[in-house]
């Protein structure tokens, strides 16, 4: 356990650092003087001079990053230009309606892909089948933005059910916090179940057909529970894999979805911080969906720990 714990802290710090350098110099690397984009093309060139000071953008780039690093790890990430705070403060801000958004999309996700899944697997070659197959194929072809736009012309312009955009936190107004996070919610959140509900499907009829599947039926288990002791439980394996990497998904399409239905989460601020050319904040936020990354992964290898204590993740 403690060699599992470590291996996983050490590839984490290699994860950031990676995903830090990469986003730090292609950012960089962007044409164009983030100081002029800033003050506007008609700004005072000693204007922009003294900003450009101020961001450091005089120092070379290899210098800049690692004062970056360095300032990191005390828990300094900067002072975002376009908001006039420490990215620290922005972040905490927008965090909760993209944490919220990813966690209810991904429950949506679990509800919907296990019925199906298990359903399109035991009714195989047969009607309940074919529906669920045509609705998971759809699931994987159609955008989530195209459906969050649907969601949204049906149930909050047409029939004005729900609200058609915005966020209300959690702890003001639960009920209200339910209402405007569903419609996005929905829109990833079936996205992501069609992919999963094609895994549950292929995982539990392999399952079904394997040798130790079939040395129990010979040995008289009842179908019932063959199917809930062995079956389904060997069959979540992989599915579990797919279901972190689904969640990391959901996390990623946040960043458009909350765009569609202006919800001020970290993916909202990332694109305005982008075409502000706000380097602090776009730094701040990458590194942070990178550490939710992987602590989703590392969630899923505690899971198998427990779930398959005979598999060494």
């Amino acid at each position: 356990m403690n060699h599992f714990f470590t291996i996983r802290v050490f590839t984490g710090m290699i994860t950031v650092l990676a995903v830090s350098l990469l986003s730090f110099f292609i950012f960089n690397a962007l044409p164009g003087d983030p100081a002029r984009v800033i003050l506007g093309m008609d700004a005072d060139e000693a204007a922009v001079q003294e900003l450009r000071e101020d961001m450091g953008l005089e120092r070379p780039v290899v210098m800049r990053y690692f004062k970056w690093i360095a300032d990191f790890a005390r828990g300094d990430m900067g002072e975002s230009f376009g908001y006039e705070r420490p990215v620290g403060a922005v972040i905490r801000e927008t965090l909760p309606p993209t944490i919220s958004l990813t966690l209810v999309s991904t429950a949506i996700a679990i509800l919907l892909s296990f019925p199906l899944g298990i359903m399109a697997a035991k009714k195989q070659n047969k009607l309940p089948d074919f529906l669920i197959s045509v609705f998971s194929q759809a699931g994987i072809v159609i955008p989530g933005f195209w459906l969050g736009i649907l969601l949204l012309l049906l149930f909050s312009v047409k029939l004005g059910v729900l609200p058609a955009g915005g966020y209300i936190p959690l702890q003001e107004d639960p009920f209200g916090w339910f209402r405007s996070i569903l419609l996005p919610s929905l829109s990833l959140g079936i996205i992501s179940s069609a992919v999963l509900t094609r895994m549950i499907r292929t995982s539990i009829l392999e399952t079904m057909n394997a040798d130790y599947t079939r040395t129990a039926m010979s040995k008289g288990i009842s179908r019932k529970r063959l199917f809930s002791k062995h079956i389904l439980k060997n069959a979540m394996i992989p599915v579990l894999n797919v279901l972190g990497l689904q969640t990391a998904t959901i996390l990623a399409g946040t960043i458009i979805i909350e765009n569609v239905f202006s919800i001020p989460g970290l993916g909202r601020t990332l694109l305005m911080a982008v075409q502000r050319r706000d380097l602090p904040v776009v730094q701040g936020i990458v590194v942070w969906i990178a550490l939710i990354t992987i602590i989703i992964n590392f969630t899923v290898d505690i899971f198998h720990m427990l779930l398959y204590p005979r598999i060494r993740v």
